[in-house]
């Protein structure tokens, strides 16, 4: 390298040259260029952007990543460019503006760097002697944190990071927690959670108030949860837990009682599942505890009102029961009303025949034993006899035949036992039987059936049907002192079945009522005696018994009659365990 310098020496001008080997020099200058090319290179590649700057505030390293971050111009930035020219041009810039830095957005472990007002710019406001960070906000929202660190010769270097996708994370953590935490408060459910790595269990403050304690009360530990847990549900607990942590089951429901902090017992819905890892190992079980004590004493409630409507049903069939035969008895005390009845006549004529005899035998005894007796009086007297023994046997033959036809119908009635009979002459048995009832009422009857139409069945079930449908007729069908006639129609319906139709000319009975009058225990003649049971036997026994369908057709003042359908030949019982 040459100098010179021009001088004037003794009044003339003089040159001083000096010529220096700065080959060395140039060799480092070179390297120390290569090195910075490199440097840049490497800071260059990074995410990051880096500005360093020497004791004298001049730039001597940077990258492209700084200017951007910074809204700079690249070719602005040049080696010993000074900490002024760029803190100048970057308040004049439009990335950022006054007042875009966030102070309360700082992460709580960064160190204070002093007044708020440092924090609006991304330089420092001060040459860093000791580690700072903060952050500032770029005008569209990008947000950049700058850390500075001071260097060993004095100087210091800044670099800046964009946090943005953090910071945004980081609010839609906090904001996602927010929301759960009012999720879980709206839901109203206790939330908890046992980290099986650390053995640590977390009880949300809703589950504590649950069992009335106060946040300043809560301890989550197992050795509390346990103690919570009535000792009869901690083996249950303590088995769900095995068989989740074991893998038996992925989750689980059941019901656990807790002792409320006043004594009370608390049920708890627990639900819980198996939670695991990245490498498909367990490591947490979480679960939720619903209060359920309302629902669980609804349920015991209803469970008790069951047992009691259950008993009051055992009881109520108990008490139709026993009024249903007492219903029976009481057919069968009409029915030996009218055997008494109907047999009286024949009988009496018997009697009087018998007595007319004893008596002219004794005249005719004395008459012979005193020699007197006349052969016309004899004559007579064999005439009488005859005459007498033939009426005696007329009227005590019927009474047989009465009695006879009877006893088969209290048999049926008392037996239900199945034959083949003939429906014709089983009808009239019947009426027969009931004949004292309806003379009484001064009722006519009316009998339109098929001779030889034999049905294999029940008849003792049918006489009741009959028995009951006649009854309540006499009682209900009537205005006192109304006479009219009962009517019983029968005819095949193809070959498998019969229709009976018995109906009366009665007063009727309202279409409001017509759904009721088959209910046990309805009766519109409550105060006369009437049990309610008659109509309600007639369905059973004609549903269930005959295996047929009855069905009412009545109005006000056109009578009631009632259709019953029924196989001719009835179903095989089933058989009862």
């Amino acid at each position: 390298m040459v100098s010179a310098r021009r001088f004037r020496f003794r009044g003339e001008d003089a040159m001083l040259a000096c010529i220096s080997d700065i080959s060395a020099r140039k060799r480092t200058e070179q390297a120390l260029e290569a090195l910075w090319d490199q440097t840049r290179a490497v800071l260059n590649g990074l995410g990051q952007g880096v500005m360093a700057f020497d004791q004298g505030l001049r730039l001597v390293a940077w990258n492209g990543r700084a200017a951007e971050l910074l809204g700079l111009e690249p070719e602005f930035l040049r080696y010993h460019t000074s900490y002024a020219a760029i803190a100048g041009r970057v308040g004049e810039g439009l990335a950022f503006g006054q007042g875009n830095a966030r102070p309360d957005s700082l992460p709580a472990s960064l160190p204070d760097i002093g007044p708020p007002l440092a924090l609006a710019e991304p330089l420092p406001a001060r040459p860093a002697t000791a580690e700072r960070a903060w952050e500032c906000t770029r005008s569209d929202g990008q947000v950049v944190e700058c850390l500075t660190r001071p260097l060993p010769d004095g100087g210091f270097v800044v670099t800046y990071t964009d946090v943005t996708e953090r910071r945004n994370a980081e609010r839609e953590i906090i904001a996602s927690r927010e929301l759960f935490e009012l999720a879980i408060r709206a839901a109203r459910e206790g939330i908890w959670q046992w980290d099986l790595r650390t053995g640590e269990l977390w009880l949300s403050p809703y589950w504590w108030g649950m069992l009335g304690y106060g946040e300043d009360e809560m301890v989550n530990t197992a050795a509390r949860w346990t103690e919570l847990i009535l000792p009869e549900d901690r083996e249950l607990s303590a088995r769900m837990a095995r068989d989740l942590i074991n893998g038996a089951m992925g989750e689980c429901q059941f019901i656990l009682r807790f002792r409320h902090k006043r004594g009370t017992v608390v049920h708890m819905l627990s639900r819980a599942i198996r939670v695991l890892g990245p490498d498909g190992e367990l490591f947490r079980i979480v679960g939720s505890h619903t209060d359920v004590s309302d629902r669980v004493h609804a349920e015991e409630r209803a469970h008790a009102a069951r047992e009691e409507a259950e008993r009051a049903l055992r009881d109520l069939k108990e008490a139709q029961a026993h009024l249903i035969q007492s219903e029976k008895m009481a057919a069968l005390g009409s029915l030996v009303a009218g055997v008494a009845h109907e047999i009286n006549t024949p009988i009496g004529i018997a009697l009087t025949g018998a007595s007319l005899v004893a008596e002219r035998t004794r005249l005719i005894r004395r008459d012979f034993e005193a020699g007197t007796l006349r052969r016309p009086d004899f004559a007579d007297f064999l005439d009488m006899a005859g005459e007498a023994a033939h009426l005696m046997l007329l009227n005590i033959d019927r009474a047989a035949q009465l009695i006879q036809s009877f006893k088969q119908i209290a048999v049926d009635q008392a037996s239900e036992e199945r034959r083949v009979f003939d429906l014709r002459d089983y009808i009239d048995e019947v009426l027969r039987s009931l004949g004292v009832r309806i003379k009484r009422a001064a009722h006519g009857v009316e009998v339109d059936c098929p001779a030889d139409l034999l049905i294999d069945g029940y008849p003792g079930a049918l006489s009741q049907v009959l028995t009951n449908l006649v009854m309540n007729s006499i009682i209900h069908g009537y205005a006192p002192g109304q006479h009219g006639t009962l009517r019983v129609a029968v005819r095949s319906v193809g070959a498998d079945e019969v229709e009976l139709v018995y109906a009366d000319d009665g007063r009727g009975i309202p279409p409001a009522l017509h759904g009721k009058v088959f209910e046990p225990f309805f009766t519109t003649s409550r105060g006369t005696g009437g049990s309610g049971l008659g109509l309600n036997i007639v369905y059973n026994i004609a549903t269930r018994k005959l295996k047929g369908r009855i069905a009412l057709d009545s109005a006000p003042g056109r009578g009631t009659a009632f259709t019953l359908r029924f196989p001719r030949v009835a179903p095989a019982e089933r058989a009862t365990a």
